[in-house]
C-alpha cells in the first residue's frame, strides 16, 4: 500500500480528484483547496482509513459539501488500484473512489517511516 497514489472520487457534489502519499500507517495528501491527512491500516487486500478533510484555499467547492470534516474509509486492494467507499461519521452522507498507485516511495522515505 505504501507508495504514491492519485485519488478520483465522487461525492454528493460531484467529483474531484487528488493525490495521496500513503507510509507507516499514514496518509497525506491533497487536491486544490483541501488537505486530506490520516491513518490507516492494511490487512490482506483489505485496507480501512481515518480520514481528516480540510480546506486551506478558497475555491473549489468540495464533493461532500463541507468546509471540514471526517471520513471513516474502507477499500479492497487489487493490484496498483483500490475501489474505496467512504462517509462521514454519524450521517448518510458518502462517497466512492478509485485509488491508483503512481509510484513507489525512496528506499529512504520509506526508511524514516518504519524507523530505520
Amino acid at each position: 500500500m505504501e507508495g504514491f497514489w492519485t485519488v478520483q472520487f465522487t461525492g454528493i457534489q460531484g467529483w474531484g480528484a487528488g493525490v495521496l502519499t500513503v507510509v507507516g500507517g499514514q496518509l497525506f495528501g491533497g487536491d486544490s483547496s483541501f488537505l486530506y491527512t490520516g491513518t490507516y491500516q492494511q490487512n490482506g487486500n483489505s485496507i480501512t482509513a481515518h480520514v481528516h478533510v480540510k480546506r486551506f484555499a478558497p475555491g473549489l467547492p468540495n464533493v461532500m459539501g463541507r468546509e471540514e470534516f471526517d471520513l471513516e474509509l474502507a477499500a479492497t486492494l487489487q493490484g496498483n488500484t483500490a475501489k474505496a467507499t467512504a462517509k462521514i461519521p454519524g450521517t448518510q452522507l458518502q462517497l466512492v473512489g478509485t485509488l491508483t498507485k503512481q509510484g513507489s516511495l525512496p528506499a529512504k522515505a520509506a526508511g524514516l517511516a518504519t524507523g530505520a
